[in-house]
Protein backbone atom coordinates (compact mmCIF):
# COMPACT_ATOMS: atom_id res chain seq x y z
CA UNK A 1 0.00 0.00 0.00
CA UNK A 2 2.81 2.40 0.93
CA UNK A 3 4.64 1.54 -2.26
CA UNK A 4 1.57 2.34 -4.38
CA UNK A 5 1.09 5.60 -2.50
CA UNK A 6 4.73 6.50 -3.09
CA UNK A 7 4.45 5.73 -6.82
CA UNK A 8 1.25 7.80 -7.05
CA UNK A 9 2.94 10.74 -5.30
CA UNK A 10 5.98 10.49 -7.56
CA UNK A 11 3.89 10.47 -10.73
CA UNK A 12 1.77 13.34 -9.43
CA UNK A 13 4.89 15.43 -8.87
CA UNK A 14 6.23 14.53 -12.33
CA UNK A 15 2.94 15.43 -14.06
CA UNK A 16 2.76 18.77 -12.26
CA UNK A 17 6.40 19.47 -13.18
CA UNK A 18 5.82 18.66 -16.86
CA UNK A 19 2.70 20.86 -16.96
CA UNK A 20 4.55 23.75 -15.31
CA UNK A 21 7.48 23.32 -17.72
CA UNK A 22 5.12 23.34 -20.70
CA UNK A 23 3.32 26.43 -19.40
CA UNK A 24 6.55 28.32 -18.69
CA UNK A 25 8.28 27.37 -21.97
CA UNK A 26 5.84 29.33 -24.19
CA UNK A 27 6.32 32.78 -22.57
CA UNK A 28 10.05 32.09 -22.23
CA UNK A 29 10.24 31.27 -25.96
CA UNK A 30 8.32 34.44 -26.83
CA UNK A 31 10.55 36.53 -24.58
CA UNK A 32 13.75 35.11 -26.06
CA UNK A 33 12.39 35.20 -29.60
CA UNK A 34 13.41 31.61 -30.37
CA UNK A 35 12.03 29.63 -33.30
CA UNK A 36 9.26 27.08 -32.89
CA UNK A 37 11.70 24.27 -33.72
CA UNK A 38 13.71 25.14 -30.56
CA UNK A 39 10.61 24.95 -28.32
CA UNK A 40 11.29 21.31 -27.27
CA UNK A 41 14.74 22.36 -26.02
CA UNK A 42 13.16 25.22 -24.04
CA UNK A 43 10.61 22.81 -22.54
CA UNK A 44 13.35 20.38 -21.51
CA UNK A 45 15.38 23.25 -20.00
CA UNK A 46 12.35 24.48 -18.00
CA UNK A 47 11.66 20.92 -16.87
CA UNK A 48 15.25 20.44 -15.69
CA UNK A 49 15.22 23.83 -13.92
CA UNK A 50 12.01 22.99 -12.04
CA UNK A 51 13.37 19.59 -11.04
CA UNK A 52 16.58 21.16 -9.80
CA UNK A 53 14.62 23.65 -7.71
CA UNK A 54 12.49 20.84 -6.34
CA UNK A 55 15.47 18.70 -5.40
CA UNK A 56 17.26 21.71 -3.96
CA UNK A 57 14.30 22.22 -1.62
CA UNK A 58 14.49 18.55 -0.65
CA UNK A 59 18.20 18.86 0.04
CA UNK A 60 17.69 21.94 2.20
CA UNK A 61 14.94 20.11 4.08
CA UNK A 62 17.20 17.13 4.67
CA UNK A 63 20.01 19.45 5.81
CA UNK A 64 17.73 21.21 8.29
CA UNK A 65 16.54 17.87 9.63
CA UNK A 66 20.17 16.73 9.99
CA UNK A 67 21.01 19.89 11.97
CA UNK A 68 18.00 19.28 14.18
CA UNK A 69 19.21 15.73 14.73
CA UNK A 70 22.66 16.95 15.81
CA UNK A 71 21.11 19.51 18.10
CA UNK A 72 18.94 16.87 19.68
CA UNK A 73 21.96 14.76 20.64
CA UNK A 74 23.59 17.58 22.65
CA UNK A 75 21.13 17.84 25.59
CA UNK A 76 21.58 15.84 28.80
CA UNK A 77 21.24 12.08 28.48
CA UNK A 78 18.64 12.01 31.22
CA UNK A 79 15.93 13.48 28.95
CA UNK A 80 14.27 10.36 27.51
CA UNK A 81 11.73 12.32 25.47
CA UNK A 82 14.50 14.22 23.76
CA UNK A 83 16.27 10.96 22.90
CA UNK A 84 13.09 9.59 21.41
CA UNK A 85 12.55 12.74 19.34
CA UNK A 86 16.11 12.61 18.06
CA UNK A 87 15.74 8.96 17.08
CA UNK A 88 12.55 9.76 15.21
CA UNK A 89 14.14 12.70 13.40
CA UNK A 90 17.12 10.55 12.39
CA UNK A 91 14.84 7.83 11.04
CA UNK A 92 12.79 10.36 9.08
CA UNK A 93 15.95 11.87 7.65
CA UNK A 94 17.14 8.45 6.45
CA UNK A 95 13.78 7.72 4.84
CA UNK A 96 13.70 11.13 3.18
CA UNK A 97 17.22 10.64 1.78
CA UNK A 98 16.22 7.24 0.44
CA UNK A 99 13.15 8.70 -1.28
CA UNK A 100 15.24 11.53 -2.70
CA UNK A 101 17.77 9.10 -4.20
CA UNK A 102 15.00 7.04 -5.81
CA UNK A 103 13.41 10.15 -7.29
CA UNK A 104 16.76 11.28 -8.68
CA UNK A 105 17.29 7.87 -10.30
CA UNK A 106 13.77 7.97 -11.75
CA UNK A 107 14.30 11.50 -13.06
CA UNK A 108 17.63 10.53 -14.66
CA UNK A 109 16.04 7.54 -16.39
CA UNK A 110 13.07 9.56 -17.65
CA UNK A 111 15.32 12.36 -18.92
CA UNK A 112 17.52 9.94 -20.86
CA UNK A 113 14.46 8.24 -22.30
CA UNK A 114 12.89 11.52 -23.44
CA UNK A 115 16.19 12.73 -24.90
CA UNK A 116 16.59 9.49 -26.87
CA UNK A 117 13.04 9.73 -28.20
CA UNK A 118 13.60 13.36 -29.25
CA UNK A 119 16.85 12.52 -31.06
CA UNK A 120 15.22 9.61 -32.87
CA UNK A 121 12.29 11.78 -33.93
CA UNK A 122 14.64 14.52 -35.15
CA UNK A 123 16.69 11.98 -37.12
CA UNK A 124 13.53 10.65 -38.80
CA UNK A 125 12.41 14.16 -39.71
CA UNK A 126 15.84 15.05 -41.11
CA UNK A 127 15.83 11.91 -43.25
CA UNK A 128 12.33 12.64 -44.55
CA UNK A 129 13.40 16.19 -45.32
CA UNK A 130 16.45 14.98 -47.26
CA UNK A 131 14.34 12.52 -49.25
CA UNK A 132 11.89 15.30 -50.13
CA UNK A 133 14.76 17.53 -51.35
CA UNK A 134 16.22 14.71 -53.46
CA UNK A 135 12.81 13.96 -54.95
CA UNK A 136 12.42 17.64 -55.81
CA UNK A 137 15.82 17.47 -57.53
CA UNK A 138 14.85 14.41 -59.58
CA UNK A 139 11.50 15.86 -60.64
CA UNK A 140 13.10 19.19 -61.58
CA UNK A 141 15.74 17.84 -63.93
CA UNK A 142 13.71 15.01 -65.43
CA UNK A 143 11.42 17.56 -67.04
CA UNK A 144 14.45 18.93 -68.94
CA UNK A 145 15.44 15.49 -70.27
CA UNK A 146 18.59 15.15 -68.21
CA UNK A 147 19.96 11.60 -68.28
CA UNK A 148 19.62 9.38 -65.23
CA UNK A 149 23.39 9.47 -64.81
CA UNK A 150 23.36 13.28 -64.75
CA UNK A 151 20.44 13.36 -62.33
CA UNK A 152 22.25 10.89 -60.08
CA UNK A 153 25.34 13.14 -60.02
CA UNK A 154 23.24 16.20 -59.21
CA UNK A 155 21.47 14.32 -56.39
CA UNK A 156 24.79 13.26 -54.89
CA UNK A 157 26.02 16.85 -55.05
CA UNK A 158 22.81 18.00 -53.34
CA UNK A 159 23.12 15.31 -50.66
CA UNK A 160 26.70 16.36 -49.88
CA UNK A 161 25.71 20.05 -50.01
CA UNK A 162 22.94 19.84 -47.39
CA UNK A 163 24.70 17.28 -45.19
CA UNK A 164 28.12 18.96 -44.98
CA UNK A 165 27.14 22.59 -45.69
CA UNK A 166 29.74 22.81 -48.48
CA UNK A 167 30.05 22.03 -52.17
CA UNK A 168 31.31 18.66 -53.34
CA UNK A 169 34.74 19.35 -54.80
CA UNK A 170 34.96 16.66 -57.51
CA UNK A 171 34.74 16.66 -61.29
CA UNK A 172 31.07 16.68 -62.29
CA UNK A 173 30.26 15.75 -65.89
CA UNK A 174 26.91 17.32 -66.67
CA UNK A 175 26.40 18.55 -70.22
CA UNK A 176 24.91 21.98 -70.66
CA UNK A 177 21.23 21.91 -71.66
CA UNK A 178 20.10 24.98 -73.56
CA UNK A 179 16.59 24.77 -72.08
CA UNK A 180 17.99 25.44 -68.61
CA UNK A 181 19.26 28.94 -67.90
CA UNK A 182 21.71 30.22 -65.32
CA UNK A 183 18.88 31.95 -63.46
CA UNK A 184 16.92 28.69 -63.22
CA UNK A 185 19.92 26.83 -61.81
CA UNK A 186 20.60 29.56 -59.24
CA UNK A 187 16.92 29.53 -58.23
CA UNK A 188 17.16 25.75 -57.85
CA UNK A 189 20.20 26.05 -55.58
CA UNK A 190 18.57 28.83 -53.54
CA UNK A 191 15.42 26.74 -53.02
CA UNK A 192 17.49 23.96 -51.48
CA UNK A 193 19.81 26.21 -49.47
CA UNK A 194 16.79 28.00 -47.98
CA UNK A 195 15.52 24.76 -46.43
CA UNK A 196 18.79 24.33 -44.51
CA UNK A 197 19.72 27.98 -43.96
CA UNK A 198 22.97 27.60 -45.92
CA UNK A 199 24.96 30.76 -46.61
CA UNK A 200 25.03 32.52 -49.99
CA UNK A 201 28.79 31.98 -50.36
CA UNK A 202 28.52 28.21 -49.96
CA UNK A 203 25.46 28.12 -52.24
CA UNK A 204 27.34 30.03 -54.94
CA UNK A 205 30.19 27.52 -54.69
CA UNK A 206 27.66 24.69 -55.06
CA UNK A 207 26.27 26.28 -58.23
CA UNK A 208 29.71 26.86 -59.72
CA UNK A 209 30.97 23.36 -58.90
CA UNK A 210 27.85 21.38 -59.85
CA UNK A 211 26.80 23.28 -62.98
CA UNK A 212 30.23 24.34 -64.17
CA UNK A 213 29.32 24.11 -67.90
CA UNK A 214 26.81 26.94 -67.45
CA UNK A 215 29.14 29.22 -65.46
CA UNK A 216 32.49 28.91 -67.23
CA UNK A 217 32.79 32.69 -67.59
CA UNK A 218 31.25 33.55 -64.20
CA UNK A 219 32.76 34.18 -60.78
CA UNK A 220 31.65 33.19 -57.31
CA UNK A 221 30.93 36.85 -56.46
CA UNK A 222 28.72 37.27 -59.54
CA UNK A 223 26.71 34.16 -58.72
CA UNK A 224 26.38 35.09 -55.04
CA UNK A 225 24.96 38.54 -55.84
CA UNK A 226 22.15 37.14 -58.01
CA UNK A 227 21.20 33.85 -56.42
CA UNK A 228 17.48 34.61 -56.17
CA UNK A 229 15.40 35.91 -59.09
CA UNK A 230 11.65 36.34 -58.70
CA UNK A 231 10.91 38.57 -61.70
CA UNK A 232 10.31 37.24 -65.19
CA UNK A 233 9.40 33.76 -66.39
CA UNK A 234 11.87 31.00 -65.64
CA UNK A 235 11.71 27.21 -65.89
CA UNK A 236 12.76 26.85 -62.25
CA UNK A 237 11.07 29.39 -59.99
CA UNK A 238 11.77 30.45 -56.44
CA UNK A 239 9.85 28.13 -54.10
CA UNK A 240 10.34 28.29 -50.35
CA UNK A 241 8.12 25.24 -49.78
CA UNK A 242 9.78 22.51 -51.81
CA UNK A 243 9.76 20.52 -48.56
CA UNK A 244 6.43 19.96 -46.76
CA UNK A 245 6.08 22.38 -43.86
CA UNK A 246 5.72 19.53 -41.36
CA UNK A 247 9.28 18.42 -42.13
CA UNK A 248 10.88 21.78 -42.81
CA UNK A 249 12.83 22.13 -39.57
Amino acid sequence: MKQKQHIFQSWTIEVITVLLASTISFPVSDALGVRLSILPFVMVACYVALKLIYHLCLSLSAHIISLTSLFCHKPAQSDRQTKADCTLVTAMSAVDNNIQMKRMELFHYEYQHEEQQYLQQKEREEDEKLQAVLQYTRNTFRQFDFSEEEIFQICECVRYFVTNRQALNVNIHIKRHIAVTQISLKNFAWNIAFQYNISRDVTAQFVMQTFHEWFVNSTIDTIRKNLRTTTGKHKIKIDEHIVPIAHNL
